[in-house]
């Protein structure tokens, strides 16, 4: 799959995974995943062309359909019929409860390479991304991704269909597991109805809230910060964890980091007495100077989050879950308020990438700032 955003000319491919599952897993591989994530998202800034990257984290109820359709794909006739019998019956046990996992990552390039440069034809696009794709997908599948492969136009038409209707996600996994994959068309795959409502976005028969986050983490960032965060919950239909990653121009890079350092000299400077965090902050300020004077690359990141039920009356107890979750992650988030609909849709795979789509000029809010 390939999206266009024609009002750009910006191209996205779909990436689609389901990650490995960290908790039987030893801290030291955990390290080398971590590791291998931070040279990754490193390379993104010398992608010519490339505008935006975004990992979305998709959490939802197993069906079951999947796991049948694979078990019996396997079972052997000739095997002894109280084998089969005890296999069927734990695959009609097992998914009451369980949950299913599945990553996303998108990638948005420009129809021109440079700035000032020619701007290609989605065909040359799609050339160019073809021989791109396959050392972005093995450096993402080092870092505990798991299996990753490009998402299929029907795929990505069913993931966009099922996020505005979650209840069609049981009938997509029994399509597939009777080998009737449906066929979807783009403008098919959208609500049939939705309300954009001041904190919170009903579409279809869901109701769905989005946050963002307004304050990253202060203190130091491990490994499993967001883990409680992107952990499935059985009290939500679905739940999608979004980061955002936009490369910065070298140049302006190197202008960021040594403005960051001044203004951390300048608040230990001015005060008596410097406090911890102060003095954390120096400390961070002075290696992002010496780590970008070395060669690594500069990225702005967001998350956003969101989360569906079906009946309006849990939505308080959604407010206070994701209140919850948040303080566990170290991590200020605020309801996209006014703005649910688009919200909820820049959380999904498709590559919108908001800076470019705001009603004021990119020029002038940087002129403000």
């Amino acid at each position: 799959a390939m999206v266009r955003i024609p009002q750009k000319n910006y191209y996205t491919a779909v990436l689609g995974s389901e990650p490995d599952a960290g908790g039987m897993v030893d801290q030291d591989q955990v390290n080398r995943w971590v590791d291998r994530y931070s040279m990754w998202l490193g390379q993104l800034t010398d992608e010519p062309g490339l505008v935006q990257a975004a990992v979305t984290v998709e959490t939802a109820p197993d069906s079951g359909f999947r796991l049948a359709r694979r078990v019996e794909s396997e079972i052997q006739e000739d095997s002894p019929a109280f084998a089969q019998e005890v296999i069927r019956e734990a695959v009609e046990m097992l998914p009451s409860g369980s949950t299913v996992t599945k990553a996303y990552t998108s990638l948005t390039y420009k129809a021109a390479l440079r700035s000032g440069g020619k701007s290609r034809s989605e065909a040359e696009v799609a050339t160019d991304l073809a021989s791109r794709l396959p050392n972005i997908t093995l450096g993402l599948g080092n870092t505990g991704a798991g299996a990753v492969e490009p998402v299929t136009a029907q795929e990505l038409c069913e993931v966009v269909r099922v996020a505005y209707d979650p209840h069609e996600a049981v009938l997509f996994d029994q399509a597939h597991a009777q080998g009737k994959a449906p066929m979807l068309n783009w403008n098919e795959v959208g609500p049939q109805a939705h309300d954009a409502e001041w904190d919170w976005y009903h579409h279809d028969n869901a109701w769905s809230k989005t946050w963002t986050m307004s304050v990253p983490p202060r203190s130091a960032v491990q490994s499993r910060v967001l883990q409680s965060l992107i952990a499935p919950n059985s009290e939500l239909m679905r739940k999608r964890i979004t980061l955002l990653y936009r490369p910065i121009d070298p140049a302006a890079a190197a202008q960021l980091v040594e403005k960051d350092l001044n203004t951390a000299t300048f608040n230990s400077s001015s005060s008596d007495r410097v406090s911890s965090r102060q003095s954390r902050e120096m400390r961070a300020a002075k290696a992002t100077e010496e780590e970008e004077a070395e060669g690594a690359g500069l990225l702005n990141f967001a998350l956003i989050v969101t989360a569906t039920v079906e009946d309006p009356r849990n939505r308080a107890m959604v407010d206070s879950m994701m209140d919850n979750l948040a303080v566990g992650a170290r991590i200020r988030i605020e309801p996209a308020y006014g703005a649910q609909d688009s919200a909820f849709a820049v959380g999904l795979p498709l590559g919108l990438v908001v800076p470019e789509m705001l009603a004021l000029p990119k020029s002038v809010r940087s002129a403000l700032s």
